[in-house]
């Protein structure tokens, strides 16, 4: 799990778990299942890359493959829009990486023992766990910290029940946790990995996965939590590379005891992203790769914290798949996405050589508006005279666009990372989603990815192919649109048109009619808060607005609601972590001090997206 000091300042307080005795889950003992319904259209949402239909999601846990089927597990708060200590392992299931099902919680505090923490799972195909009951292979999932638990499933990943109770199969007296575990050819067992509080990472070996042996540790002091343990084929062999949380990396081997070494003094990066906890800014933490794919495939996905809705927060990196390669400075890992995509391109221009300037004229793209799509591109630096040239993207008739992916040529970076050409070539992959800009770069030896609330507007869905200070030859190019790879979700009570708070849902924006103030009050279903978001942007309640008083914009500045005018003091749109913005203003609706108590009256202040300002609703 992750923890870092800026991030845990964000949400509440730490509680400590107590143990209960652990017993078979059905989908009955989840009461945050079936969660509200959705269309998957809300403002940010991408369209294809999975978020949690609601609720928190941070990181990857356990994707694995089973009988046709991926299964992705994910730490997740299903209460709300924060982290909460009272983690859940959420569950999706997808036939082909792309279109994921939501399924019910697979852990719940409660109903599974110990701190639910960040781990693996493994299929265990042959049974040498002997928990098999039925006619599915028991899968286990690896969890807790300062040690590791195991919980199981018989029933193909419906429900799951600890192993032995709960207890722990390994106790670590040094602060440690995120298991994940591997199998290992060579020395025909599993080893596990796990993260280490300042020295790095432990290994353990079993044959028979539910005991284990301590085999060593990797000292680095730049390994950052949530391991990852994988084979790559190189050259006619293959190597090991272990990774951090943060995407550094190194390749190697495992000796004779389970314990890896690297090849490598210092580490490498796969990611170029902002990584780290704290969101914002982070925009891609805590990478696993996919167990027991067919065909020798390894597959990643990450978490990416800073995509935010009405309804949830955070989303998985688009699958990628992975490889080793050979360059001139060394062997590097590739990331490139996985071939799957091709299935949901709704359609493919192209465009041969042309020479790109500073002339709008040259621009191949001028006439395409688009909100989701795909770019491929391949430049030639042959006689290249601009000083940079690129893509802009939800570009606008006034110059400005949302984002700028752009190729420097003195600096040899593509947007921020360092990229020097392969043999005078340069190629830049795009993916652009609602939420999400993901940039490949020379055949994902360099990527970046981004989290970017896009303006999806009519008039910000323009794109441009353009080029600064001289001329760059473009040898090829393709822009395909992409469908969205969501259906509905299982059905479940809509949300009721109330404003509630993310982190104390028992609380709603409430008007007291008598006085016009608005203010915080216990949540009571009636018409005082009754709330609706218009098509003008008004927030109305019986037949007035919620206004910021005219004239004033200041911090502190306290709401009420008055007869609707059509000013831009009573217009919000719903912003970035579940805030209410309001558009003279610029700042968000907030609970002073974040005091939850009935009568508390509610003001505007600068947008942090602290849990005082992050809201539910309306519908």
């Amino acid at each position: 799990m992750s923890r870092v000091a800026s991030f845990l300042a964000w949400v509440l307080a730490l509680t400590c778990l107590t143990a209960v005795p652990s017993v078979a889950g059905s989908p009955s003992d989840y009461p945050e299942y079936p969660y509200a319904a959705t269309d998957y259209t809300e403002p940010f949402r991408d369209q294809f890359h999975f978020s949690p239909q609601n609720g928190f999601m941070n990181d990857v846990n356990a994707p694995l493959y089973y009988r046709g089927v991926y299964h992705l597990f994910f730490q997740h708060n299903p209460h709300g829009l924060g982290w909460d200590a009272a983690v859940h392992w959420g569950h999706a299931t997808s036939t082909d990486l792309l279109h994921w099902t939501q399924q019910p919680i697979a852990l719940e505090p409660g109903v599974h023992t110990g701190n639910l923490w960040s781990g693996s799972g493994w299929v265990d195909v042959n049974n040498v766990t002997g928990l098999k009951t039925g006619t599915d292979d028991p899968i286990l999932l690896f969890t807790n910290t300062d040690g590791v638990s195991i919980a199981y499933s018989t029933d193909g990943a419906k429900t799951f029940q600890m192993y032995n109770g709960g207890a722990k199969v390994i106790t670590d007296p040094v602060e440690s946790r995120d298991p994940k575990v591997q199998w290992d050819p060579q020395h025909n067992r599993w080893v596990l990995v796990t993260f280490r509080a300042g020295t790095g990472a432990a290994f353990y070996t079993s044959t028979n996965l539910l005991d284990w042996t301590y085999r060593g540790a990797y000292s680095a002091s730049w390994f950052v939590e949530c391991p990852d343990l994988y084979q790559l084929p190189l050259d006619g062999g293959s190597k090991w590379v272990l990774q951090d949380a943060s995407g550094e990396y190194v390749i190697g081997s495992l000796d004779a005891n389970g314990v890896f070494v690297s090849e490598w003094a210092t580490p490498q990066r796969m990611e170029w992203g902002v990584s780290g906890a704290a969101f914002p800014p982070s925009t891609w933490y805590a990478p696993q790769t996919f167990n027991q794919l067919p065909n020798g495939r390894v597959v990643q996905l990450a978490w990416q914290p800073s995509n935010a809705g009405v309804t949830w927060t955070g989303n998985a990196s688009f699958p990628v798949e992975l490889a080793l390669q050979t360059y001139p400075e060394g062997i590097r890992l590739t990331r490139n996405p996985v071939s799957e995509i091709s299935t949901i391109r709704t359609s493919t221009q192209t465009w041969g050589s042309r020479t790109i300037t500073t002339d709008p004229a040259t621009d191949p793209l001028s006439d395409i508006s688009a909100d989701t799509y795909e770019i491929n591109a391949q430049f030639d630096l042959t006689g290249v005279t601009a000083s940079e040239f690129g893509f802009r993207v939800h570009a606008r008739s006034d110059g400005s666009s949302d984002r700028t992916v752009a190729y420097g040529v003195a600096g040899q970076t593509l947007y921020g990372a360092s990229m020097p050409p392969i043999s005078n070539q340069v190629t830049i992959r795009i993916l652009v989603d609602r939420g999400q800009l993901e940039v490949f770069g020379n055949n994902g030896k360099t990527v970046v990815s981004d989290n970017v609330a896009f303006d999806s507007s009519p008039a910000s869905l323009g794109l441009h192919l353009y080029a600064v200070g001289g001329a760059v030859t473009l040898t090829s190019l393709s822009f395909s649109p992409i469908g969205s790879t969501w259906t509905p979700g299982p059905a479940g009570t809509a949300p009721a048109s109330a404003i509630a708070s993310t982190t104390r849902q028992e609380f709603c924006v409430d008007r007291d009619v008598a006085s016009g103030k608005v203010q915080l009050w216990t949540c009571l279903a009636n018409s005082n808060q009754t709330w609706v978001l218009n098509s003008s942007g008004e927030l109305t309640t019986g037949g007035v607005c919620l206004e910021v008083p005219s004239g004033q914009t200041a911090n502190l500045t306290l709401v009420n609601v008055a007869s609707c005018s059509g000013g831009g003091n009573q217009k919000w749109h719903q912003g970035n972590f579940g805030t209410l913005v309001n558009e003279v203003s610029g700042r968000c609706l907030d609970l002073p001090e974040a005091v939850f108590t009935n009568g508390r009256q509610l003001q505007i202040y600068d947008c942090v997206g602290t849990r005082n300002q992050s809201w539910v609703g309306p519908s």
